[in-house]
């Protein structure tokens, strides 16, 4: 029997030993595998603490290791790349190199098998490390992670992380202090990443690092939190990740010269909603997915359109939104576009907007009379079906957005006017059938106001009574006229026929030709917007193809010939000019030849005294667009500009070339020249060019927000210019550029041909069509001088 106090030290003895030394299970096997691959079917293992540990000698055989046993101190050395790893049995910290970590549990030694914790093992050699209860899986990160960089790019801020896979990442915000975590799951780290060093005023540094085994993190130390988008992008190299950061506003300012706000961001604004709130009186600015990043966001400005300016960040549908809103009582829209010297700078420039007052119609004058505060040129709208007139009044606003008049008359039925657009006002006059009308714009000298009359042309005016009277022939006679279209040559049937038509040109001077089979009487008529002759003829049939009508010659921009009406038979001619113009009739009332002379200044008279610069686009070093055969662009601008500039001089102007040789002249030199000079108008020249090699014909570029003048040279340079190159017409169109930006007169750039069109640069290339096109921009000029001399008159 064992004594009652030995037994109490026993019982001690044993409880200290279990704590000295960790309980080590009995051996088993499990299937070792290295990627998926089976090693070894049975291997012994050892398990302790809940961590395996492995065999030594497995090392040697499936790693391929470079091992050392040292026996004397029961130490193992283990070369790893240019590292020692140290361990010792029985000790839990492990020296790599000159860094010592700890183990999870100690190296062992059983009947002389020494066993290593198979987890330090799987983390120095890269591995991961997954197990049950029948195999153990070590496999490497399948992703490899080259490099991370951030770069400022034209759109924007990216992060980049490149990868030889496509990744699969999770992201992560931290607090305390502010991060974004980018893991980069099942990867490994290529080679150790230096620390990126940003100070963008959103992100500090960039740090990356293996964060566990198979898990590559990047981590964005930031100032504020962040806003941003994920792509991944294949590209030779395999693939990248980006963050691509929400754009940033990072500067504001007030030019007072200019009356402009001006908004410098970290890549382009492109998106912008503009909310008008009058009863607040403001007019707010919307940026969505725009970060907010100045120290300043309250301006008062006090000028005559804002009275102070804030910028404010909020959230709206859990989207961020960056808010500039405008504080005025002024009547405005906002001209926004970006600086061409850079995009990433939006100009927002307020330009005053025109006012509808009022409309009221006259039945006495049968003209509808629309009032405005300010001058306004209302574009008509054509329409296919419906007897109604519709004027659009661009940038206009009408305050009672909608108002409608019917009236009990013969021909009109109603006038409604409301606000088409926030920039458009519509006026829609409702007719019991169509008519002719005459449109003018009269100021009123008392109220200062403008009057926009709509001249109606009724069938019982005094002047038209004549020509109704002679198609309002008897019933029976049309309907025979009807039965015998098909050119009979019956003597006693009275309808007439148009033979020709023709235009003769003599200097300065223009005769209009119309040729009948029999002596008719006829009315002539002049009509506006657009411009034009009208030649009515009674009882006449017409048989003129398409073909043998007489081709536009001089300022006559188009000829047409139809048939008007069937009963009664009306043929009409119709002569196109690019302005008002007066004009003659030198032929009898009843004659088979109607004569016509229109009332022209000479070219040299409309030019003299005209100061015109003609700007020959690029040159020097930079040659513009080049043509697949090795054409310049700079070359052709050129040599059309000096064919131009010769005949504008020729005629009596004053002309300047912003550069007469192969040189390189800056786009503000350019500019400055013709403002110093004080021209009258710019005409630069350039030559298109496309990625499509089939894109092709003409164009001219007028600045957005271009009006009066601007507009009106550019549409008469750009048809006359099409006309003479025949070419297709693109037409006018709206362009930022700097040359139309900072010239103050009258300017355009014209896009001759596409030089990167084969066809096109070979018309380039010929002497004959460089001619043909400056004299296509030379008639034009014309016709815009003539059309200013008028007004001028």
């Amino acid at each position: 029997m064992i004594p009652k106090n030995r037994l109490i030290l026993l019982l001690i003895l044993t409880i200290l030993l279990c704590h000295v030394f960790p309980v080590v299970a009995a051996n088993n096997q499990k299937k070792l595998l290295i990627n998926n691959q089976v090693i070894n079917k049975h291997l012994n293992i050892k398990e302790e603490n809940g961590a395996l540990l492995i065999p030594l000698k497995v090392l040697e055989d499936s790693f391929n290791l470079d091992i050392e046993w040292i026996e004397l101190i029961k130490s193992i050395n283990i070369k790893l790349d240019n590292k020692i790893v140290k361990l010792r049995v029985d000790e839990s910290k492990v020296q790599i190199g000159d860094q010592v970590k700890e183990l999870s549990t100690p190296v062992r030694m059983t009947d002389g098998k020494v066993y290593i914790p198979l987890d330090f093992i799987a983390q120095i050699l890269g591995y991961k490390l997954t197990w049950n209860t029948t195999e153990i899986n070590l496999s490497k990160p399948s992703v490899q992670v080259n490099d991370v960089k951030y770069k400022k790019t034209t759109s924007g801020e990216e992060i980049i992380i490149y990868t030889n896979k496509r990744p699969r990442y999770d992201i992560a915000s931290l607090q305390s202090p502010e991060r974004l975590a980018i893991d980069i799951l099942d990867s490994k780290l290529s080679n150790k990443l230096r620390d990126i060093a940003v100070n963008n005023g959103l992100i500090f540094q960039i740090r990356s690092k293996q964060f566990k085994t198979d898990v590559v993190r990047v981590v964005l130390d930031l100032y504020q939190p962040l806003s941003y988008q994920v792509d991944i992008n294949k590209v030779k190299s395999g693939y990248q990740l980006k963050l691509k950061l929400s754009p940033r506003i990072i500067d504001f300012s007030y030019n007072k010269k200019e009356k402009s706000f001006s908004i410098l961001a970290t890549k382009e604004l492109g998106t912008y909603n503009v909310k008008s709130l009058p009863k607040d009186n403001k007019i707010i600015v919307e940026f969505p997915n725009v970060l907010l990043d100045i120290v300043k966001d309250h301006f008062a400005i006090n000028n005559k359109w804002v009275d102070e300016v804030e910028l404010v960040q909020v959230e709206e549908n859990n989207n961020i939104v960056a808010k500039l809103i405008l504080t005025t009582d002024k009547l405005f829209k906002l001209n926004i576009y970006n600086d061409p010297k850079n995009a990433k700078r939006l100009i927002i420039k307020p330009n005053r907007l025109k006012e509808l007052l009022d409309v009221n119609y006259n039945p006495k004058e049968a003209s509808v009379n629309i009032v405005t505060k300010e001058m306004v040129s209302p574009k008509s709208i054509p329409l296919k079906k419906g007897a109604r007139l519709v004027l659009d009044f661009p940038e206009t606003i009408f305050r009672k957005v909608h108002k409608s008049v019917e009236y009990d008359e013969k021909f009109i039925e109603e006038v409604r006017v409301s606000q088409f657009n926030k920039e458009v006002a519509r006026v829609v006059i409702d007719l019991k059938e169509l008519v002719n009308y005459e449109l003018n714009t009269i100021k009123d000298s008392e109220s200062e106001h403008y009057n926009t009359v709509v001249k109606l042309e009724l069938p019982d005016d005094k002047d038209n009574k004549e020509l109704i009277d002679t198609l309002n022939s008897d019933k029976s006679q049309q309907l025979q006229q009807r039965r015998d279209i098909n050119h009979s040559k019956d003597e006693n049937l009275k309808t007439n026929r148009l033979e020709d038509v023709n235009i003769v040109t003599n200097g300065n001077e223009i005769e209009l030709n119309v040729s009948l089979e029999n002596k008719s009487k006829y009315k002539i008529r002049k009509f506006s917007y657009p411009n034009r002759l009208v030649v009515d003829l009674p009882q006449t049939i017409n048989e003129l193809r398409q073909e043998s009508i007489v081709e536009p010659k001089g300022i006559i921009t188009d000829v047409r010939v139809s048939q008007f009406s069937w009963e009664p038979a009306v043929t009409r001619v119709v002569f196109e000019l690019p302005y008002a113009i007066d004009y003659k009739v030198t032929s009898k009332s009843l004659t088979d030849q109607i004569s016509i002379k229109l009332k022209t200044q000479s070219e040299e008279s409309v030019l003299s005294n005209r100061t015109i610069v003609v700007d020959a686009g690029h040159g020097g070093a930079d040659p513009g667009a080049i043509g697949p055969t090795g054409l310049m662009e700079k070359d052709v601008n050129l040599d059309i500009a000096k064919k131009l500039a010769a005949l504008l001089r020729q005629a009596g102007a004053t002309v300047k070339m912003t550069r007469k040789d192969d040189r390189y002249i800056t786009l503000w030199s350019r500019a400055d020249m013709a403002n110093r000079l004080d021209s009258d108008i710019f005409v630069s020249i350039h030559s298109n060019a496309h990625k499509g090699k089939d894109a092709s014909g003409t164009e001219i570029y007028v600045y957005p927000g271009s009006y009066g003048d601007t507009l009106v040279l550019a549409k008469l340079v750009q048809s006359s210019l099409q006309k003479e190159i025949d070419l297709i017409d693109r037409g006018v169109r709206f362009n930022e550029l700097y040359v139309l930006e900072e010239t103050t007169m009258p300017s355009i750039l014209s896009e001759i041909a596409f030089i990167t069109n084969r066809k096109e640069e070979k018309l380039l290339a010929d002497p004959d069509f460089r001619q043909r096109a400056a004299l296509g921009l030379y008639k034009g000029i014309v016709a815009f001088f003539n059309r200013v001399a008028k007004e001028e008159r």
